[in-house]
């Protein structure tokens, strides 16, 4: 990967990219909110050639962006047969916005609130591959056949770091369900890249045999299978943390818990709520979900 030792340095000083002090080219989508956008909101696309195909991703900067001062940066990775423009514009989805409630897992919106916070958002789209299980092809999954898809996320690291501000002691992951085996993947296969990760119903892609200790938060339904078991206590262990069984979430509510013993830095985090398979849960009676401000907390800590 382009970027060296950005996990070690989140709690020092910002590690500008080459970018800092450049006129952006890239194409971001600014003016836009979530309460603002249709199904027909025109996204500009950012193209690249990676691993011999074209590929492309939607940025989002933050407003009033200054050339001067290194920004977070976060990658989002949507789930299998979803795409980066309904990560970015989810009234796009056919559930229009029930899962997400804002731009980016619903992050965005938090950003652009927060008065320190500020943080370039990028959403990949996936690609067309062949279901190891199935033989069958699939059109936007993240199968990173032959580390295709790793090497998507590196390229577009050297793009937007030559191209952009960026504090590269704090990028960082979030992803739903193959997207969060997406992040799963990327965190555990370089080490020193990535601050923090962030993965809500991850599956989907085999799960790594060794993790370098990084700060990691899970999500997952009581409805689904696995609870702490299919990927926090892997990074709890990897982080030196204690496994103890966690609560489970209440009837129609949700509980979030802190593995204890953890390395200095490398937290572990696990969200139990009772629903089934989403990034975006809300509690009985609650219209909008508990989950961004949750990883928001989590990552920004960084």
């Amino acid at each position: 990967m382009v970027t060296e030792g950005g996990g070690s340095s989140g709690d020092g000083g910002a590690v500008p990219s080459a970018g800092c002090g450049n006129t952006p080219t890239l194409k971001d989508n600014p003016g836009t909110s979530t309460a603002t956008m249709t199904k027909t909101t025109t996204i500009n696309y950012n193209t690249i050639t990676s691993a011999g195909q074209s590929r492309r991703y939607i940025l989002r900067l933050p407003d009033n962006y200054d050339k001067s001062h290194p920004y977070r940066l976060i990658f989002s990775y949507h789930w299998a047969t979803g795409s980066a423009s309904q990560v970015f514009n989810c009234h796009s989805e056919g559930i229009d916005c029930y899962t997400t409630n804002g731009m980016f897992f619903g992050l965005e919106p938090l950003s652009s609130a927060s008065a320190d916070g500020a943080t370039i958002f990028i959403a990949p789209d996936g690609t067309s591959g062949s279901d190891p299980s199935s033989g069958s092809t699939n059109s936007n999954y993240w199968y990173n056949t032959n580390n295709a898809d790793a090497t998507f996320t590196n390229d577009i690291l050297k793009q937007v770091e030559a191209d952009l501000c960026i504090d590269t002691s704090r990028i960082e992951l979030e992803g739903f369900s193959m997207g969060g085996a997406m992040v799963i993947t990327l965190g555990c296969a370089y080490p020193g890249v990535f601050r923090a990760l962030a993965a809500h119903s991850a599956g989907g892609q085999p799960m790594p045999t060794t993790c370098q200790p990084i700060p990691y938060f899970a999500s997952l339904g009581s409805q689904e299978s696995g609870g702490q078991t299919s990927t926090a206590d892997f990074f709890a262990t990897s982080n030196g943390c204690t496994i103890t069984t966690l609560p489970k979430a209440p009837s129609g509510g949700h509980v979030c818990s802190d593995y204890q013993g953890c390395s200095a830095g490398h937290p572990t985090r696990f969200c139990s709520f009772d629903a089934g398979h989403t990034p975006s849960p809300k509690d009985s009676g609650q219209s909008t979900t508990w989950m961004p401000s949750e990883v928001w907390t989590f990552l920004t800590k960084y």
